[in-house]
Order: C-alpha cells, then sequence, then structure tokens
C-alpha cells in the first residue's frame, strides 16, 4: 500500500518500480500495444511520416453541435482546459438548444477518418476522441474521488467542478479538433484534462518516455513570489558563453539572480501558466513542480527554439535569447520528429542528458549542476559533508543522518528522508539493509545521547505507507499510544479482487487478523456490502493505536518536522500523524495534500492503459486518512467510520497539513545553503519559539 510519487526523479521513480502484491503504488509504463511496436520499430528505424493537409469533416462538426447541448457539456464547470503555452484557445462547439441529450462519446465509432493521417498516431479525430472517452470511463469506474472531488475542491471556494462534465468537456475538445500533426499536443490537452482533477496521485503517461526539452539552469521560487535562477549546468556554460549574443552570460545566469521575464510576459505568470499542465494535490504543490518544469520538462513544448528571458543582475535589467536544447532521441522519435525538423530545435551533448534506465526517462545529473538544489540540506557545507548518506535500490539518495554540533550547548540529530518509496538502503559499497532497520539504529542512538531531533521531509515524495507508520512509532513517547491513520476504498470489483488475493489462507491467517481493522476478509466483506447497496464506498476503516516501536523502546526528545509543498502522500500521511498526536512541531510549508492511494495485486495494476497502449494514468482507487486525538476519548473507540464521516473529518486529499511555524525558502536560502531553515530550527530548539508560541506538546 503505498501513496506518494512526483513529476520530477522521484516521481518517476513510481514508473520503474515492479509492485509487490498488496504494497506497493505503482505508476508502471503503459503495456505495449500494436501501434507502440511499430512505433518503436519507426524510432529505431529513422521512419518518417508524411502529413497532407487536412480535410474538411463538415459532419463531425454537425454532430459536435449536438452534442455541445448536452447538460453535461453545457454545465459551467465543464470548461474545456486552458490552451497550450503559446498557443491558440481550445476550439468550443457550438451550443443548440433543440438537440437531443447525447452521451459525448456516443457514435464515436463512425467518427469520419481522415486518410491522410494514414498510419500517424494521434491524427485522426477517431482515434483521440476514443481514447479521451476510454480514460473518462475508466476514471468514473475507478477513481477514489470521481464522486466527491467537487465538494473536496469546494472546501477553498472554488468554483463549482463536475467530474464527469469535465470529462465531457475534454472529449468535446477532441471532438473539435479533425486533425492533429503533432501527436503530443494531443498528450499536452489530456495532461491538461487530468491536472484540472487536483490531485498528485493522478500520474499522467505517455507510453514510453517523451523526449525532454531543456535550457539548463533551474529556477525556485520564493516565499516572496520571486523567480530565481537556482542552479546551471556547469558544462553547458561555457558553451554558452561562446555563442553570439551570450558574451557575460555566466553573469546573467548566477545563482540569485531574479528572472523578471519570460518571452514577455512576467516570470511568475509563466509559472502558473505551466502549472496548469501539472498534477498537484495543492496550488503550492503545483507551482513547485511548475518552476522545476520552466526550464526542463516532456510536455507543453515550446514553439520556439529559443527564449527570451529578462534578469536582473545587481539591480541591472538584461535581456538574453536563449537556446532551447532537446534530448537526443528526439529527432527520431514517433512523436516529436515532425516537431524537431519544424523548430530546428537541436540536442547538445554538453547538457546532461542521464537517462534513467530503471525509470524510462531522462533524470537531471544532481552532479552536472552547481547553485542550489531542492535536495540540499539545511546545513552548512562542511556540516552537510558529515552526515550519512544512504542510497535507494536504484542508487539514488533517499537518506542523510547525522549529529549537528552547532556549538556546544547546541547540538541535535539531523535525518534528511527524501524518500519513502524504498524497501532497502545501502551506503556507498556497502550491504543493503531494511530501511526501518536504518533508521531505528539512528533514531536510537540519538535517544542513547538524550539529543533532540529534527526530520526534514521538505523534498519527501511518499512512498510506503508503511514506512510512514513505522517512523511514527519510532517517534512515539515512552508508554504512550496514538491514533492511527484511516483508509477508505471504493467500492468496485477490482478493489475487491484486490482484497480477496491478499486474504491468507485460513491456515495461514495471523493470530490477530480477527481483530485487524484493514485485515483483508473485513475489507472483501465491506466491499460487497457496498455493492449490493449501491453505495459507492466502503466504511473508512481505522488502524488501531500507535505504540512506540519495539526498536527504539520510545522517543523522549523533541521533534521538529520540516515540511513544504513537496511532501506529499505518505509523507503529508505522517507530518498529519505527528501534528494530530501533538508529538512533533510543524516547521515550513503547508504539505501538499495528497490524500489518494493505490491498492495493487498481482495483475491488478492501479495504472489504467488503453489496449494500444497509447495512454496510461496511474488512477488511485483508495483514500488516506488521520484520526484526530480526542481529548478524553479512548483511542480507537470505532473500527470503521462512515464515509461521510471521513470526507468531512478524517480524509487529507486537497487539505494540506498545516505547519505550526510557517516559513517558506526565501532569496537568501537560495544563495546561503537554507541558512533561514537553519535559525528557523534553532529557535525552536533552542530559543524558546515553541513555547512562546503555546505549541502543545512541545
Amino acid at each position: 500500500m503505498v501513496a506518494g510519487a512526483a513529476h520530477r526523479a522521484t516521481r518517476a521513480q513510481l514508473d520503474a518500480q515492479s509492485a509487490a502484491p498488496s504494497t506497493r503504488e505503482r505508476a508502471c509504463p503503459a503495456s505495449e500495444g500494436c501501434w507502440w511496436s511499430r512505433a518503436r520499430a519507426a524510432e529505431a528505424g529513422g521512419a518518417r511520416s508524411h502529413l497532407r493537409p487536412p480535410m474538411a469533416l463538415p459532419a463531425l462538426l454537425s454532430l459536435l453541435f449536438a452534442v455541445a447541448a448536452t447538460p453535461a457539456a453545457a454545465h459551467a464547470s465543464a470548461v474545456p482546459p486552458p490552451p497550450a503555452l503559446g498557443g491558440a484557445a481550445p476550439v468550443e462547439p457550438a451550443a443548440s438548444p433543440a438537440a437531443p441529450a447525447a452521451d459525448v462519446c456516443d457514435g464515436t465509432a463512425s467518427l469520419p477518418e481522415d486518410l491522410a493521417c494514414g498510419d500517424a498516431p494521434l491524427c485522426s479525430a477517431r482515434q483521440r476522441v476514443k481514447l479521451a472517452c476510454d480514460l473518462r470511463d475508466a476514471m468514473e469506474k475507478r477513481y477514489v474521488f470521481f464522486p466527491v472531488k467537487g465538494r473536496l475542491l469546494a472546501r477553498d471556494g472554488k468554483p463549482s467542478f463536475d467530474s464527469r462534465a469535465h470529462l465531457d468537456a475534454c472529449v468535446a475538445e477532441e471532438r473539435a479538433i479533425p486533425r492533429e500533426d503533432e501527436p503530443f499536443r494531443f498528450y499536452d490537452r489530456m495532461r491538461r484534462c487530468t491536472a484540472a482533477f487536483e490531485d498528485g496521485h493522478l500520474l499522467f503517461g505517455a507510453p514510453v518516455r517523451l523526449p525532454q526539452v531543456a535550457l539548463g539552469f533551474g529556477l525556485r521560487l520564493t516565499a516572496g513570489g520571486e523567480v530565481l535562477i537556482a542552479n546551471r549546468e556547469k558544462r553547458l556554460l561555457g558553451h554558452l558563453a561562446k555563442m553570439p549574443g551570450l558574451r557575460g552570460i555566466d553573469e546573467v545566469l548566477a545563482v540569485g539572480n531574479e528572472v523578471l521575464e519570460i518571452d514577455g510576459a512576467p516570470a511568475a505568470e509563466r509559472v502558473e501558466e505551466l502549472a496548469r499542465y501539472v498534477q498537484g494535490s495543492s496550488r503550492a504543490a503545483r507551482l513547485e513542480r511548475a518552476v522545476d518544469a520552466m526550464t526542463r520538462r516532456d510536455f507543453a513544448y515550446p514553439r520556439r527554439r529559443t527564449t527570451t528571458i529578462a534578469v536582473s543582475v545587481r539591480g541591472v535589467r538584461r535581456v538574453v535569447e536563449l537556446p532551447w536544447w532537446i534530448s537526443p532521441d528526439a529527432a527520431r522519435h514517433p512523436m516529436t520528429e515532425r516537431y524537431v525538423r519544424r523548430t530546428g530545435i537541436a540536442t547538445n551533448e554538453r547538457l546532461a542528458w542521464r537517462y534513467d534506465k530503471g525509470a524510462d526517462t531522462w533524470a537531471r545529473d544532481p552532479g552536472a549542476a552547481e547553485g542550489y538544489l531542492r535536495t540540499d540540506t539545511i546545513l552548512p557545507a562542511r556540516d552537510a559533508a558529515a552526515l550519512a548518506e544512504y542510497l535507494d535500490e536504484g542508487d539514488r539518495v533517499a537518506m542523510r543522518l547525522g549529529e549537528v554540533v552547532r556549538r556546544r550547548d547546541r547540538a541535535f540529530c539531523y535525518a534528511q528522508v527524501l524518500s519513502f518509496h524504498t524497501e532497502q538502503l545501502h551506503s556507498d559499497g556497502g550491504e543493503p539493509r531494511a530501511f526501518t532497520s536504518v533508521l531505528e539504529r539512528f533514531v536510537s542512538e540519538c535517544k542513547g545521547k538524550g539529543l533532540d531531533l529534527v526530520v526534514d521531509l521538505r523534498q519527501n515524495q511518499g512512498g510506503y505507507i508503511a514506512h510512514s507508520s513505522s517512523l511514527f512509532a519510532m517517534l512515539s513517547r515512552p508508554g504512550e499510544a496514538y491514533p492511527g491513520g484511516a483508509l477508505l476504498l471504493r467500492a468496485t470489483t477490482q478493489n475487491q479482487l484486490v482484497y480477496e488475493q491478499r486474504m491468507p489462507t485460513a491456515s495461514a491467517a495471523p493470530a490477530g487478523d480477527a481483530e485487524d481493522a484493514l485485515a483483508p476478509r473485513k475489507i472483501v466483506e465491506a466491499i460487497g456490502r457496498a455493492r449490493r447497496d449501491r453505495r459507492d464506498y466502503t466504511p473508512a476503516f481505522l488502524e488501531g493505536p500507535v505504540h512506540p516501536s519495539d526498536a527504539v523502546g520510545g522517543f523522549a526528545g523533541r521533534v521538529v518536522v520540516l515540511t513544504s509543498p513537496s511532501c506529499m502522500s505518505a509523507c503529508d500521511r505522517l507530518a498529519g500523524l505527528l501534528r494530530s498526536a501533538r508529538r512533533a512541531v510543524l516547521v515550513g510549508g503547508p504539505t501538499e495534500g495528497a490524500g489518494g492511494s493505490q491498492q495493487e495485486a498481482k495483475n491488478l495494476g492501479a495504472r489504467w492503459s488503453d489496449p494500444d497502449g497509447l495512454l496510461s494514468v496511474s488512477i488511485p482507487n483508495a483514500a488516506m486518512g488521520v484520526q484526530p486525538l480526542e481529548a478524553d476519548a479512548p483511542l480507537a473507540a470505532q473500527a470503521e467510520r462512515s464515509a461521510e464521516e471521513f470526507f468531512t473529518a478524517l480524509a487529507f486529499e486537497n487539505r494540506p497539513v498545516q505547519p505550526h511555524v510557517p516559513y517558506a525558502t526565501t532569496a537568501a536560502d537560495v544563495a546561503g545553503h537554507n541558512g533561514g531553515w537553519l535559525e528557523q530550527v534553532e529557535a525552536v530548539l533552542f530559543e524558546g519559539v515553541a513555547v512562546r508560541e503555546g505549541i502543545a506538546g512541545f
């Protein structure tokens, strides 16, 4: 049972992992279908598709007029997704009050085919409309938040959102486009369509990696809304300096400079535009991912091969035109070969195109960049270098642990946990160890030294729910118990089959299975009852009280947890558990508020893909929650709560966990190794901020 993933490299790891039955959220690549096998062959051989001008389709337009008059399409929330960056607005079907109500997907098979499309992928309206309809039906059938998403979004005062009406509008948009000569634009529209659900778990995917475009530097959004240059690729910088018009580029792209405009618009507006393509359960999370994607992404490709940016260099406005670069596979990729020819965009081996085979994507190589990286610790370089570093199963940094001594009277333990999405950890050249055993040993050592603990979750993209539970138990005070989590499922046939597969045989059933609220047998029975009663959901299943872990035996020290909008899913859950239990002071920004979960078993994955493998979406089929700590109420007095109670009081989808001490990255942090974050920690631990603020339990 897993929660968590991201657009950046850590999110891409989900695509690389083979799901262990009953334990892992999977975002695996789409299965290969008949078309994609041909496309791969074309990519390898450099084949080209030659397209002729579009044909007129009066019959299609007539059908569109009829479709637009249906109640779903006319719903106020069913506005088509925003246009692509730099592109024209989507075509809106004309309304006809006299037209009869109809399903927007009716008649898909009879849509006229544009013969000029030939075998070109995603060219014809018939193919694209069918894919959009198949996605709509899969979402309606599987997506845990489909019936309630409008209600969840309305909590923040957002306009009415209707899941079905919105997806119908996405279908209508494809009907209105008779021919698509650049197939990746279809993926952009579908990405915007799914991003509108504001769910960080609703991971959109193409069948095989799309090429990436990049500028060779990274940006960061600060607390004040500034867009700053955070880092740049060292090898590329020297090459740019030799290009016409780019003399002095090293000074322009200096770390900490503010980017004022991008292609003639304020930089912050450009980030907002790109955020429409980005999955995320909160606006802050979408902006964090969008600012990363401004300079490196595999969607919303730029219309031109260059971009113009205005930068403040020591208070002086400087304007430069920089080239976009594209990954080495683009010229022969069936989705982008035409785009490469049209724009003339080139690749550059000086850019760090590190191909992550496991994740099937081009991943940024942190070692190739200089400056500020999201995964930096809050410590000065010397202290950070002394931390023990642990790698995950894909040799990516997952954890940094160590003791920090600021001065004789200011020492604490520091644990930067970047991911819960690995079962084993290893130090460079060391033997693999279980994820929890590494943390248990470290927390025990901190306990033995009488040190407080700082847990840095700012960039934790989630993973195994069990890891978040284990760490919560390690941090529990001796002799105390705390309320645990909650889980609710869509009452679907697939979920019932998943839990039937998880059910142990009678002889293998654990001794405490009868009392376990999350025992597979109980969940299977609950799904069956809900389906018979035609209910969308099971009740919410409540975990039993959480007690100190046996390995640590209770941790009496103080705990400070650093959070940000990049803390998602299982990280959200841990932050929520600690806050509910009053066991830690949370410092930083709100978490993402990504409360979905993907329950899987062998051959029953949560990732949906169409039969031809053209489109795939990871669809959450369950929801997580956190039980509140209620005064004078016995823990786990109820094994279940109604779905209504769950969404009202327990669920954290679109409901970020709020910090006790708000803080966000500043320009000074970008230039100075997160010094402001360290000051916040010291203020809480050594200067009495938590006590003065009256934060409970500290």
